[in-house]
C-alpha cells in the first residue's frame, strides 16, 4: 500500500477538513468589507506588499509584472535582450543580481508554449513568480534593491552582480563556460566570484531535483524533492540573501 493510503494520511484528510470549516465559520462572522475581518485585514496586507512590488519594478528595462495586485505571488516577465538567459528552477537574475531566492516557472507550463500567449522568442524560463508572504519589510528591501539596479544595469547591490555581469555571466553558463568565470570576468571579487560559484551549484542541484518530478512535476513530488525552508544569509557587506 502506497504512503497515501496510510493511516496518517487518512486522519490528515479527516482533521484538514474540520479545520477547513472551522476556518470558514471564522472568516464568515464578519463582512469582507470590514478592514477587521480576517479577509478585510489580509486583503490590506497584501495590498501593501503589492504597492511595494509594483512600484520597485515599474518600467524596470529588465522584467514587466504581469498580474499587478492579483494573488499571493507576483509574477514577472522578462524583456529582450533578457530572453532565454534562465535555465534553472532557481532564477539566476533574482538570485545573483538582487540576492533573493526564488524560482523560475518553467515547470508549470506542463508541456504547454508560452509564446502562444506572449509573442514569439518567450519560453518556459522567461518567468520569475515572487512569493509574497513574507513581512512587508522584506519587499520593502527588495524593492530598495531593484529600484538601484533598474535605474543602472551597471549597478550591483553588496557583493552580487550588476545587471550586465549577470547577462554575460548568464551567456557563458550556457555557451558551457559557466565554470570558467575567474577567466572570462577577471574584474569581479574573489567574493563575488564565490557566490555566483554557489549559486551556480544551487541551479543544477535545484534543476535536477525538479527534473525528478518531470513530466508531470505534481505538487506532492515538488514538496518531496524541492521543498526545503531557507533562512536569509548575511553577507560580507551586510546584504542579505533574502529566501
Amino acid at each position: 500500500m502506497s504512503i497515501h493510503g496510510t493511516l496518517g494520511y487518512g486522519s490528515y484528510s479527516e482533521w484538514s477538513w474540520m479545520g477547513q470549516m472551522q476556518i470558514q465559520e471564522m472568516m464568515s462572522s464578519r463582512a469582507l468589507t470590514d478592514p477587521t475581518s480576517w479577509v478585510g485585514a489580509y486583503s490590506g496586507i497584501m495590498k501593501e506588499k503589492w504597492d511595494v512590488v509594483a512600484d520597485a519594478f515599474e518600467d524596470c528595462p529588465i522584467l514587466s509584472l504581469t498580474n499587478k495586485g492579483k494573488g499571493a505571488y507576483a509574477f514577472f516577465l522578462y524583456k529582450e535582450p533578457y530572453l532565454d538567459l534562465q535555465d534553472s528552477f532557481v532564477s539566476s537574475f533574482f538570485l545573483d543580481v538582487l540576492g533573493v531566492s526564488t524560482t523560475t516557472y518553467y515547470w508549470g507550463f506542463r508541456g504547454a508554449d508560452p509564446g502562444e500567449f506572449y509573442g514569439g522568442g518567450v519560453g518556459t524560463y522567461d518567468f520569475t513568480r515572487l512569493q509574497l508572504y513574507r513581512d512587508l519589510n522584506v519587499y520593502m528591501e527588495v524593492a530598495r534593491r531593484a529600484k538601484i539596479i533598474c535605474s543602472d544595469l551597471s549597478a550591483n547591490i553588496g557583493d552580487y552582480i550588476s545587471v550586465n555581469d549577470w547577462e554575460t555571466k548568464a551567456l557563458l553558463r550556457k555557451r558551457g563556460r559557466g565554470r570558467h568565470l575567474r577567466e572570462d570576468m577577471t574584474h569581479l571579487t574573489e567574493r563575488q566570484l564565490h557566490i555566483l560559484e554557489k549559486n551556480d551549484k544551487i541551479y543544477d542541484e535545484y534543476h535536477q531535483n525538479s527534473e525528478d518530478c518531470a513530466p508531470n512535476y505534481t505538487t506532492s513530488c515538488f514538496y518531496e524533492k524541492v521543498g526545503k525552508r531557507h533562512e536569509d544569509v548575511v553577507h560580507v557587506h551586510g546584504e542579505l540573501e533574502l529566501a
